[in-house]
């Protein structure tokens, strides 16, 4: 993903990040593994245009009509050896995941659409609402062999039945195969006004407390904390559990019902009680976070994109810096965990993509997705054009032209050719890109990672990328999770358990936060909890598909 995440923006605003292994040059023939010619796949070019709607979401910007996406318009149809109408439906960002919530619901769906972040397409593929894809495995030999670099790939996208409902956005290296950690949710504080008052920049709780105090008593009318998505995610990670289902290192468990859960919730109750945590935290936007935060009205982010930060020091330009750093450590539990993202190997990105089962022209729009996973497509995405964008070096290197480093804001720059490699534009599908780029072009963060504050690009930490992967002491245990597969009766089940009990953690977690829940009352919460639904059998389908996938 691009280092501030577009679809991200939907709960995380994002996100979220994530290519190919290799560069090519997009002039260059195709991989003998990629499906090349410039005909409908019947050795003919066909005279009728393919026509299919698509939902996408869109920060506010023409991506069909930038350089980029012309460009890829021209491509596909020279591939496809047809005219191509698309009837694009893009929804902003911050309002797609809900609008396409309504469309599953009224089953007025497009040919093609991006699911909301994280969504369980189980029901959907029940009712027959989306097309199963396996069956035409033979039409998406790009996408095939893309899974095929991936670990456990094809085991990832299929359920235990071998029947596979969405195509994966992609997700490549950053970093060497063992060095080299990429994180993409952060702790960040205004590293300014910390200097200012000899505030030490928090490695624990008890670090964040206190700095939250002092900055109360300079300003009493403040918040001085504050975090996004709604999330207490990094005091989760602290005590090493998550708020839902996670492996341990030996089995799936829930984390609600674990210490390290209870103990999060009771510091951040804490940090509420005294007036320290924005109040707000539950219903903040992306927008009022970042209107909050250039108005000097939070000093101290619990989560935070990673790239954001920096972008508000370059919107603002006025000596104010917003520093990124990990998670602060509970001592109870030793090192925080962060939220450790592979930048090492091929994987899959969050983004997932579905066909309506009703659509008229199931296998040309499979030929043209597949396209997509190309190497030729995913370097023309996001790098643009040879000469143009960027240049190629005698090692055969790729880099962006000095228009882009030399730019205040390369991302800005990327804006004006409509790249993926940008700010706002997403081209194309959304589905695929190249994640060298933005390292090779990334902005300047302001970073405080082992005691040293730096202005780099957080990608090119020194720190960070000294790290071993996977073996260091920040990576989660569910970093190596087993790559489990339900049943379609399996996953049925999770969603109608599981559904439920989560809306009501939500709403009892922040009810025991801000004190309208009192602690004295655990256990009978963890009872309501469990009468809701049977976890435990949740959990036991869970370990069996564990053990299925161990054998």
């Amino acid at each position: 993903m691009k280092r501030k995440t577009k679809t991200m923006s939907l709960l995380l605003a994002s996100a979220l990040a994530l290519a190919v292994t290799g560069c090519t040059n997009n002039n260059t023939n195709n991989a003998p593994n990629e499906t090349s010619g410039t005909n409908t796949g019947a050795g003919k070019t066909d005279s009728k245009p393919l026509s299919f709607s698509v939902a996408l979401p869109s920060n506010g910007v023409d991506n069909e009509n930038s350089m980029m996406g012309k460009e890829w318009q021209k491509e596909m149809e020279a591939y496809m050896g047809r005219k191509v109408n698309i009837d694009f439906n893009y929804i902003p960002s911050s309002e797609y995941d809900e609008k396409l919530k309504l469309m599953i619901a009224s089953n007025d769906l497009p040919d093609f659409f991006v699911t909301p972040l994280f969504y369980d397409t189980t029901e959907m593929a029940e009712q027959g609402q989306i097309l199963e894809l396996s069956q035409y495995k033979d039409l998406m030999p790009n996408y095939m062999n893309y899974l095929s670099k991936v670990k456990n790939g094809l085991t990832r996208v299929t359920n235990a039945e071998g029947k596979m409902y969405t195509f994966k956005e992609t997700s490549t290296p950053r970093f060497p195969a063992d060095k080299g950690m990429l994180i993409q949710n952060t702790s960040s504080y205004r590293y300014d006004i910390f200097q200012q008052n000899n505030i030490k920049i928090p490695e624990t709780w008890d670090d964040v407390y206190q700095a939250a105090k002092k900055l109360k008593e300079l300003y009493p009318d403040k918040y001085p904390i504050a975090t996004r998505w709604n999330s207490l995610r990094s005091l989760f990670a602290a005590d090493h559990v998550k708020d839902d289902i996670y492996w341990d290192g030996s089995k799936y468990v829930y984390g609600v019902l674990q210490d390290g859960y209870r103990d999060a919730l009771q510091f951040a109750n804490k940090l509420y009680a005294e007036k320290l945590l924005d109040p707000e935290y539950t219903i903040d936007t992306d927008d009022t976070l970042k209107r909050k935060a250039l108005n000097g009205d939070n000093f101290i982010w619990l989560t935070q994109w990673f790239t954001t930060p920096a972008e508000y020091t370059r919107t603002l330009n006025d000596g104010k810096v917003f520093a990124v750093t990990l998670y602060p450590n509970n001592p109870d539990y030793g090192t925080a965990w962060q939220e450790v993202a592979n930048g090492n190997t091929p994987d899959l990105g969050w983004a997932q993509f579905c066909i309506n089962a009703k659509t008229k022209v199931a296998e040309d729009l499979i030929k043209f997705i597949d396209y997509q996973y190309t190497d030729k497509m995913m370097n023309l995405i996001t790098w643009g054009i040879e000469g143009t964008t960027y240049t190629v070096g005698a090692d055969g290197a790729q880099t962006f032209t000095d228009e882009f480093k030399k730019a205040p804001d390369p991302w800005l720059v990327g804006d004006k050719y409509g790249i993926r490699a940008s700010k706002n534009y997403n081209p194309g599908l959304q589905m695929v890109n190249d994640s060298k780029a933005f390292v090779d072009f990334a902005a300047t963060d302001y970073t405080y990672f082992d005691g040293k504050y730096e202005e780099v690009p957080i990608e090119k930490s020194p720190y960070l990328r000294s790290l071993p992967m996977p073996q260091n002491d920040y990576v989660p245990s569910w970093y190596s999770e087993p790559s489990i597969q339900f049943t379609q009766e399996e996953s049925q089940k999770i969603s109608e358990i599981m559904n439920p009990v989560k809306t009501f953690v939500t709403e009892e977690q922040a009810k025991f936060v801000s004190g309208k829940n009192s602690f004295d009352d655990w256990s009978k919460f963890i009872d309501k909890l469990k009468k809701m639904g049977d976890i435990d059998k949740v959990l036991q389908i869970y370990n069996d598909a564990a053990q299925r996938a161990t054998k």
